[in-house]
């Protein structure tokens, strides 16, 4: 059987260059001739790529999550563009996916492998484990057990510090944090509004009371936003820890005339297809949701085709767009 590391030879480039132009990642950065080269060496060998050598087998992919993810688009674009992942990789490979809520009959059901999306609990996801007639699970988002479910996800502590070194870079100290609650599973370290805290805790101008934790979505952004404001000046920045959040809080400031980034600069995160038109556009930490959802139906068709035993644990890479709703401190608008 032709190999990756067969491929790497002949095209003479490295094993890691191979697989990721065979699947396709589109955060590797390689010339258009190098990415030529290999597909053209993998065709002359005959070599398939685990998702097609499962296309000739049609397995069926359980897709487990909890229906109020997709109650609003924009509130949640988060989910919708990881999904819509998913179901490209699923449509392109003519794999059967299957939507789960109710658990009663999943072994009857023949299922091959199982994509858990959405904010469970640890107990939840051990739960939906026991039900599911197959041991090859991939969990996107905080995995309970490393050594038990596949998982894809992204360096929270990273992204996070990539905002605000931006934000403290600009000269801004005196920084406000507005976020949504979290699973109670979470490791209190992890969360992200304790990230932000352990990061802006050595700048002695920063003020933990302007912390303000809310529910997902734009009117409680919009919400969190009046309550800072109606209790005492603003912070010169703000990190909003989910765009939806962020949009909400910057109609609040746009009807009490508030210039951002003149009087208020702001961060948010996740990079909701709506940032870039909001008035100003949103800097923002962009997480490759789509990308995230194709890349969990790869890693778990691994499983399937029992490429590998182990679990594997991906963490996607972040980046910071920035765009006009942060600016350097100005002194004079304090």
């Amino acid at each position: 059987m032709v190999t990756i590391k067969d491929i790497a030879q002949q095209a003479n480039v490295s094993t890691t260059t191979v697989s990721r132009v065979l699947n396709n990642d589109q955060s590797f950065n390689v010339s258009e001739k190098t990415r030529n080269k290999v597909l053209e060496v993998a065709r002359r060998l005959g070599y398939k790529t685990i998702v097609e050598r499962y296309n000739k087998k049609h397995y069926r992919l359980a897709l487990v999550y909890k229906s109020f993810i997709f109650n609003s688009h924009l509130d949640n674009d988060f989910h919708f563009s990881i999904r819509s992942g998913i179901d490209r990789v699923c449509l392109q490979y003519e794999i059967d996916s299957i939507n789960v809520f109710n658990f009663t009959n999943m072994s009857a059901s023949h299922i091959h492998g199982a994509i858990i999306q959405g904010n469970y609990t640890d107990e939840e996801i051990t739960g939906i484990a026991r039900s599911l007639d197959t041991d090859k699970i991939l969990v996107i988002g905080r995995c309970p057990n490393d050594n038990k479910f596949d998982s894809v996800w992204f360096d929270t502590k990273k992204a996070i510090h990539s905002a605000l070194d931006y934000l403290t870079g600009l000269g801004h100290r005196d920084i406000g944090y507005i976020g949504s609650i979290e699973s109670p599973d979470l490791e209190f370290e992890d969360r992200r509004d304790q990230v932000f805290l352990r990061y802006m805790s050595k700048f002695p101008e920063f003020k933990s009371s302007r912390i303000y934790i809310g529910e997902n979505g734009i009117k409680s952004g919009y919400k969190m936003m009046e309550r800072a404001f109606h209790e005492g000046p603003l912070p010169s920045a703000f990190f909003i820890a989910n765009d939806p959040n962020a949009i909400g809080a910057l109609e609040f400031l746009k009807e009490q005339n508030i210039s951002v980034p003149g009087m208020v600069s702001i961060v948010g995160f996740n990079d909701h297809s709506m940032a870039r038109y909001t008035t100003p556009s949103l800097t923002t930490v962009h997480i490759p949701t789509e990308y995230m959802g194709q890349t969990a139906v790869q890693t778990i068709i691994e499983r399937i085709e029992d490429v590998r035993s182990m679990c594997k644990k991906v963490l996607i890479p972040t980046q910071l767009m920035i765009r006009n709703s942060a600016e350097r401190l100005q002194t004079k608008n304090r």
